[in-house]
């Protein structure tokens, strides 16, 4: 979460702050050359604007450090309350603040950098000379009949999305990026929910796991199945061992298995119940990438449990998986393996609740069994857990992507409204209502969040995908799963953000000081 998170959310700042500082030095050209006129040098104008970033760093740095350790202390209890820690202290290093406002400080000064650099080398007669004009000719778009369609104020609108191509772009790809971080952080979300689906519903379905305390012949499932509420039982061994390919290992326990299952079972790539082959191993996915083993190959398993030894077997499927490292074979091939008669380390049942109080009398009546779980019990625990973390960390991320989506929408729109206030209210001193004109920004505004939103579901679902990745390891994977809804709801936030932006700069358009704006520069 520290490696790949935070650079992309700093990554996302320094563009935004390059696109509105570009804009804003262009706005402040007479400025610029009125002071290198006056004797101030390129390096005190970068050195001017390099100070204003650096500000505004700081206010975010000040805000950043009350909240970052608002949340390490709510993390840290957290994590003590899931690992059972009597206690853990959240201390405050000097040195992880110092790198924290290092990093940013240094992300926004990179993010502008290019547009400083320029502003400093603008002559002044340069700079304080108006730009040049734009050159005006007939759009395809006109050639082709589509002004007709439309009216002279939606074509104004059009003319300077076309005639500004890169400004137009860069604008558009800073409102992608504000949807693609929503959708990277709201992801997650649903990557839970199959998780939860696919282990608890599909794969795991039994009601209760009972473990015992030593193996058992398998002739305890019918007795397991005579306890009162059971309707079906379901025997497992399971074995510590040690599986290698070459120099790659990993200490694990493989399960024995019937070869059909009912109630924990095991899916196939697609998610399909599979038959338990009568000999050799299945293995999850992670297995197969860390020991780099492929169908058909040799895994060697060293035993570590009852008769030690060394055996070869065949991988004979791979299996996908979210949790842990697993690894199994027909409960009859084990035994056999191990050199044994068949046994079960525990028992999956199923039985009717309305019994849960005689059932769980008689198990406790039990001296074989060591312990019972309960699947709902599990389920709820987890609920719980990533409630507490993945979904507070996430919230936390949703609502700096919503800060973001909002500050580029709004902020764009105020750019745009600055650079072009003198052509609106020139709009304004013909006859053209506050209405009519406030169109033509807002269709630009419009134009640039739609074609935005398809940009930023792409990008989304790169960040997403990146995220999932690198949040595999031997305790968990992330399956990568993106919900349609997830779209929507980023969508929606950058277009209720659009919309707010918009009645702000329709307010604003509606107070121009005509006077003021139609002034000459000389």
């Amino acid at each position: 979460m520290a490696r790949i998170i935070p650079p992309v959310f700093l990554a996302v700042a320094a563009f935004l702050i390059n696109m509105t500082l570009s804009r804003l030095i262009a706005l402040e050209r007479e400025q610029i050359g009125l002071l290198k006129a006056l004797g101030y040098s390129r390096t005190a104008v970068a050195v001017h604007y390099l100070k204003l970033m650096l500000v505004i760093s700081a206010i975010g740095i000040a805000i950043g450090f009350v909240f970052g350790t608002w949340f390490g202390r709510l993390m840290t209890g957290i994590y003590a309350d899931f690992f059972n820690f009597p206690f853990l202290i959240f201390r405050r290093e000097p040195e992880v603040y110092a790198i924290a406002a290092g990093v940013t400080a240094l992300a926004a000064i990179a993010g502008g950098l290019r547009a400083v650099l320029k502003a400093a080398a603008l002559p002044p007669a340069v700079a304080m000379a108006e730009p040049a004009p734009t050159r005006y000719r007939r759009l395809w778009l006109e050639a082709i009949g589509f002004a007709r369609l439309v009216s002279q104020l939606t074509m104004m609108a059009l003319r300077h999305l076309i005639r500004w191509p890169v400004r137009a772009g860069m604008t558009t790809l800073g409102i992608a990026f504000s949807v693609a971080l929503l959708i990277m952080a709201l992801f997650s979300f649903d990557s839970v929910d199959v998780m939860i689906d696919i282990t608890y519903f599909r794969t795991d379905r039994q009601d209760a796991t009972i473990n015992f305390n030593t193996e058992r012949p398998l002739r305890v499932v019918q007795a397991v199945e005579h306890l009162p509420g059971v309707t079906r039982a379901e025997p497992f061994r399971a074995v510590s061992v040690r599986l290698r390919n070459g120099h790659l290992f990993r200490t694990l326990a493989v399960f024995g298995k019937p070869e059909k299952m009912e109630l924990s079972r095991v899916l196939d790539h697609k998610f399909e119940p599979i038959v338990m082959p009568e000999t050799g191993l299945v293995i999850s996915e992670r297995i197969a990438e860390v020991l780099k083993l492929r169908r058909g190959d040799l895994a060697e398993i060293e035993i570590l449990e009852g008769r030690r030894g060394t055996v070869r077997v065949p991988v004979t499927s791979i299996i996908k998986s979210y949790f842990g490292l697993i690894a199994m074979m027909n409960i009859d091939a084990l035994a056999v393996l191990l050199d044994e008669i068949p046994q079960a380390s525990g028992v999956h049942i199923a039985y009717d609740t309305a019994q849960t109080d005689r059932l769980f009398t008689a198990v406790k009546d039990l001296p074989a069994v060591a312990s019972i779980g309960l699947q709902k019990r599990s389920l709820a625990k987890f609920r719980e857990t990533i409630a507490k973390n993945i979904n507070i960390m996430i919230s936390i991320y949703v609502s700096m992507s919503t800060i973001i989506a909002f500050g580029v929408v709004y902020n764009s729109a105020r750019i745009q409204l600055s650079e072009r206030g003198r052509e609106l209210a020139s709009l304004r001193v013909l006859g053209f209502t506050r209405a009519e004109v406030s169109w033509v920004l807002l269709v630009e505004l419009a134009i640039m969040v739609i074609v935005a939103q398809p940009l930023g579901w792409l990008l989304g679902y790169g960040l997403s995908w990146t995220l999932s990745q690198a949040f595999a390891s031997d305790l968990y994977r992330i399956p990568f799963v993106i919900f349609t809804e997830t779209y929507a709801k980023a969508s929606l936030v950058a277009l209720a953000a659009a919309i707010i932006s918009a009645f702000a700069v329709r307010r604003r358009i509606d107070r121009l000081d005509l006077i003021a704006v139609l002034k000459t520069r000389e």
